[in-house]
């Protein structure tokens, strides 16, 4: 009996040891597997890197393709090949990365931006105005919280002199040339030719 008994420790010992071992040899290929897909990534990004610098936007977009992005973590990464998208005018596929970047950084405001920008190009307005009240509740004091709320109102062909307002809110704190310039020609639709003037002097005045 004791004989037996020995014996029967002995082989599940030698089991346990087969299953631990069959374990860490399983666990070693799995981190192979991920130093592959790290390298195997790097190379793909240094390559996407080298289109965009020769202005090859397309094949860059081909190539980014290739990857799957949901198992890449780096956000910086997510909203980089977003961007690339979204020069390639391939918006949805933009706004899908943006979606990622912002599950992992929730409060990343940049991220909210650009997502609610590409929700309005989608016509998602109902996930655009979610948006813009996540970048209201994360940066009250941005500015650029007049910005997006100008390009709301304008997706929805909100009234002009509503539009005007808001963007004269934003430039009263930040006085960027494209947006007074903008101003100038929603004075011209609004027949509001003086103040369209005035703002054409201050462009001038202001940028030379």
């Amino acid at each position: 009996l004791v004989t037996d008994l020995l014996l029967s420790l002995t082989s599940i010992c030698r089991c346990a040891k087969l299953i631990l071992r069959i374990d860490a040899e399983k666990k070693m290929v799995e981190r192979r597997g991920l130093a592959v897909d790290k390298y195997e990534l790097k190379v793909s990004l240094d390559e996407i890197d080298s289109l965009i610098a020769e202005r090859r936007f397309a094949d860059a977009a081909d190539i980014a393709d290739t990857i799957d992005w949901t198992r890449v973590k780096g956000v910086h990464v997510l909203c980089r090949i977003s961007d690339l998208y979204k020069i390639n005018k391939r918006y949805k596929d933009s706004r899908d990365l943006m979606e990622m970047a912002y599950e992992r950084n929730p409060s990343g405001r940049k991220i909210i931006y650009s997502l609610c920008e590409l929700e309005l190009k989608l016509n998602n307005y109902i996930h655009a105005l979610q948006l813009y009240n996540a970048f209201i509740n994360v940066a009250p004091r941005d500015p650029d919280r007049f910005l997006l709320q100008y390009k709301l109102y304008k997706k929805q062909d909100v009234n002009v002199y509503e539009q005007i307002a808001v963007l004269e809110e934003f430039l009263q704190r930040d006085f960027r040339e494209r947006w007074a310039y903008e101003l100038a020609v929603l004075h011209q639709r609004a027949g509001e030719e003086q103040r369209c003037i005035s703002q054409c002097d201050e462009i001038v005045a202001y940028f030379g």
